[in-house]
């Protein structure tokens, strides 16, 4: 078959690619638009198709004679439709092969959408990084139906603008939660400053989140300080253990919530903020209200919508998925396959987890360092994780004998009430 130069001008002036082989399957000419699926460098044309296209459907058309028509391929990650006919001598004998290759409108859509999300993720990453944060909404696993609905109250309440009190056992996942909330809502490129309310004293407490003017400490501190909420001016301020803050300093924060205003230590001049408030504990909030240990009307303030993240003993649905998901990024950090045996995924699913999810990603990253091979095993698990099990057995064990006990202390009521004859 010779292919005259003509002809070649006509195939590249083409945006379908095309692929001419001959009998023997060695390839005769491709058009620009196919050298993408074999490779810009490609010197020696004559290279046969089954070392280019180990698994392409050709060879059926050079054997059977039949052309096929929209066959979906891929080739060097590419994927594609093409139509292949068979090119016959006047004698009907089959010389060649003449390919045609295109992107059909889904495929094409597929990747320029597939090619938005990455652009956009990597925008999205840009902005955590900026604005404070790590976590989305992405990041938060929940099976458990009382989980989905947390999950479903905090991505409506992030929408809003108004201040959020999320509760929950220590290693719940509290700032993951205010986090994703931020990220969610319309201040998510604007800064995320989170404060744990329990580490500093009353007075830096104070200093911290209203910032102070030069002269008002007398040692240690010089000059003028922007405080917290002032630099999370637009954005969001995230305050951890809210139950520890002082009473006075509770003051000042509701006329955050009021005025939209705050004072600097040691300052006279209004400073007008906006910044939404997200509060966090894991005590009841309302008990120490009672008790007056914490402002109604600030609680009342906060607490408006309210954010119950239950412990993973509560929610034992989610423990697979969180392992699973843990695992994988910690197999992605350190670049290394790490899995779990079936009685170590037993083990840990029957575990009462105290210290909730930030116990287990710890668990999870000091059992790798032991195990061997990648797999966590048994031997490789904290004491507690051990005797919670046997505990569990034993509980199972004794459980027949505590019926049986059960069943007599019954019958011998029965005895007393009723009498040890039957009429």
């Amino acid at each position: 078959m010779k292919i005259t130069e003509w002809m070649k001008k006509i195939f590249n002036s083409l945006s379908e690619g095309i692929l001419i082989i001959d009998k023997d399957e060695n390839i005769l000419f491709f058009n620009k638009a196919y050298s993408r699926l074999l490779g810009e460098n490609l010197d020696d044309k004559r290279l046969p198709i089954r070392n280019i296209c180990p698994e392409s459907v050709i060879q059926n058309v050079m054997e059977t004679g039949v052309p096929k028509i929209g066959v979906l391929c891929e080739e060097s990650n590419e994927e594609y439709f093409c139509n292949i006919f068979p090119i016959n001598s006047e004698k009907k004998a089959i010389e060649g092969i003449f390919i045609v290759t295109f992107l059909s409108d889904d495929i094409y859509l597929n990747k320029k959408i597939k090619k938005l999300e990455r652009e956009n993720k990597y925008l999205m990453e840009k902005i955590h990084c900026t604005n404070g944060t790590k976590y989305t909404f992405e990041n938060i696993i929940a099976v458990n139906d009382a989980s989905m609905l947390t999950k479903n109250i905090a991505q409506k309440i992030a929408h809003s603008d108004v201040p959020v009190l999320i509760e929950g056992e220590c290693g719940s996942g509290k700032e993951v939660y205010a986090q994703s909330i931020h990220n969610e809502s319309e201040r998510s490129k604007y800064p995320f400053v989170a404060v744990n309310c329990s580490t500093l004293t009353p007075t830096m407490l104070e200093g911290e989140l209203f910032g102070y003017e030069d002269g008002v400490f007398t040692a240690g501190k010089k000059g003028r300080k922007i405080g917290l909420i002032e630099r999370a001016n637009q954005g969001t301020i995230f305050l951890d253990n809210i139950y520890e803050m002082d009473y006075s300093l509770q003051t000042k924060l509701l006329r955050v919530l009021q005025e939209g205003s705050i004072r600097k230590v040691g300052g006279i001049k209004e400073i007008d903020i906006d910044v939404r408030i997200i509060c966090a504990c894991n005590v009841d909030l309302m008990k120490y209200t009672e008790e007056g240990k914490f402002r109604k009307d600030l609680y009342y303030r906060i607490a408006a919508f309210p954010i119950h993240i239950a412990p993973l003993r509560e929610r034992r649905e989610d423990i697979p998925y969180l392992l699973e998901f843990y695992l994988q990024k910690l197999s992605n950090r350190l670049k290394r396959k790490i899995s779990l045996t079936d009685k170590v995924k037993a083990l840990l699913y029957n575990y009462d987890w105290p210290g909730n999810v930030r116990e287990m990603k710890n668990i999870l990253e000091f059992t790798y360092v032991i195990a061997k091979d990648g797999v966590i095993r048994e031997e490789n698990l904290p004491k507690a994780i051990i005797e919670n099990s046997e505990e569990i057995e034993l509980r199972i064990c004794n459980l027949p004998d505590k019926i049986k006990k059960i069943e007599r202390e019954e019958i011998s009521k029965a005895i007393e009430y009723f009498g040890d004859t039957v009429d």
